[in-house]
C-alpha cells in the first residue's frame, strides 16, 4: 500500500485537484494514505463505492467525502458507467489551523470518527466550489482558492457530520488561545498555564485528540503563524522567526523546512506567485 505526502502529489502548490474517471467495475483504484493531507472527493457522474476503514461506502453523483490521513482506501466503479469525482487534496496542518481559528464546531471529531464524513446529494455551493478549485489548478492555484473551498464545505460537512468537537473544553480553550503571538512566544509554558493541568494530562490528552505531543504542537502553531507572515508581509524574515516565537533563526530555518519542504524565503516567493501571479513581458 503506497503512504502519500502532500509533496508527493501537489510538490509546492498550495492544493491538488484532479478529475478522477474509473471506468471498469471489475477493477479499483490503487489503495493508499496519507501522511499528512486531507482530501475531499466529489462525485460528479455514475456511482461506485470507496473501500474505508474496513468498510464500503457506496457513492453516487452529488456526494461528497472529507478523507482523513489516516484513511486507508481505494475506490471502484459501479455497474452501468463510468464513475468519476474530483478529487481536492490540502496540507492537513493547514485545514486544522483553519477549522480552529473559525471555531468550526466538531471539525476535531470529524478525524476521530470511525468514517470519513459523508454528505449525500451535497447542494449546488459543493459541486460549484469543487469545479472552481480543478479549472484554478489548470491555471493558477492559489492558498485563497482553499480558504473559498473550505468556506463552502463546512456548512454541508458539520451537518452531515451530525457531531460535537469531543475535545474537552479546557483543550479547546488552550489551544485557541495558542494562536496569539504573546502565547506563542511564551511557549510551551503558557499552554500548561492556559491548560491549567499537569504535563502529563496534557500531553495524555493531546496525543489521543489532536495525535501529537505539546511541544510538538506548540512549534506546529508557531510554524503556522509564521508561514501565514511570510505570505502576506514584508517583513524580514528574522523578525518573523521572533514574532512566532523563535529565539534562533537558523532552528527557525531548520525546522520550517522540515514542515514545509522549502525555505522561508523560497515559501514567500512561492506564496507571492501563487497570489500574484507573474505576467510574461
Amino acid at each position: 500500500m503506497r503512504h502519500l505526502h502532500f509533496a508527493d502529489v501537489a510538490g509546492r502548490a498550495p492544493y491538488h485537484a484532479a478529475l478522477v474517471p474509473i471506468g471498469d467495475p471489475a477493477g479499483r483504484g490503487l489503495p493508499h494514505s496519507h501522511a499528512d493531507f486531507h482530501e475531499l472527493v466529489y462525485v460528479v457522474a455514475g456511482r461506485g463505492w470507496q473501500q474505508v476503514t474496513g468498510q464500503r461506502q457506496h457513492l453516487e453523483r452529488g456526494d461528497l467525502v472529507l478523507v482523513r490521513p489516516h484513511d486507508a482506501h481505494e475506490f471502484g466503479a459501479g455497474r452501468g458507467g463510468e464513475f468519476q469525482f474530483i478529487n481536492v487534496a490540502f496540507p492537513s496542518e493547514r485545514w486544522r489551523t483553519f477549522a480552529d481559528f473559525a471555531g468550526v464546531p466538531g471539525a476535531a471529531a470529524w478525524d476521530l470518527a470511525p468514517a470519513p464524513v459523508l454528505a449525500r446529494d451535497a447542494p449546488a455551493p459543493a459541486e460549484q466550489a469543487m469545479r472552481r478549485m480543478l479549472a484554478a489548478y489548470q491555471d493558477t492555484s492559489s492558498a485563497l482558492d482553499v480558504i473559498g473551498l473550505w468556506t463552502a464545505i463546512i456548512p454541508i460537512l458539520g451537518p452531515a457530520a451530525g457531531g460535537e468537537d469531543i475535545r474537552p473544553p479546557w483543550l479547546s480553550r488552550a489551544c485557541a488561545a495558542m494562536r496569539s503571538e504573546e502565547n506563542l512566544r511564551a511557549g510551551l509554558p503558557r499552554l500548561l498555564q492556559l491548560a491549567s493541568v499537569s504535563h502529563g494530562h496534557l500531553a495524555r490528552s493531546m496525543s489521543r485528540h489532536l495525535g501529537c505531543r505539546p511541544v510538538e504542537f506548540v512549534n506546529q502553531a508557531r510554524l503556522a503563524h509564521a508561514a501565514a507572515l511570510l505570505a502576506t508581509t514584508g517583513e524580514p524574515i528574522g523578525r518573523i522567526a521572533s514574532r512566532s516565537g523563535f529565539s534562533s533563526q537558523s532552528y527557525f530555518d531548520r525546522l520550517f523546512h522540515a514542515r514545509y519542504g522549502q525555505t522561508p524565503r523560497a515559501y514567500r516567493e512561492h506564496a507571492r506567485r501563487a497570489v500574484v501571479p507573474t505576467r510574461p513581458g
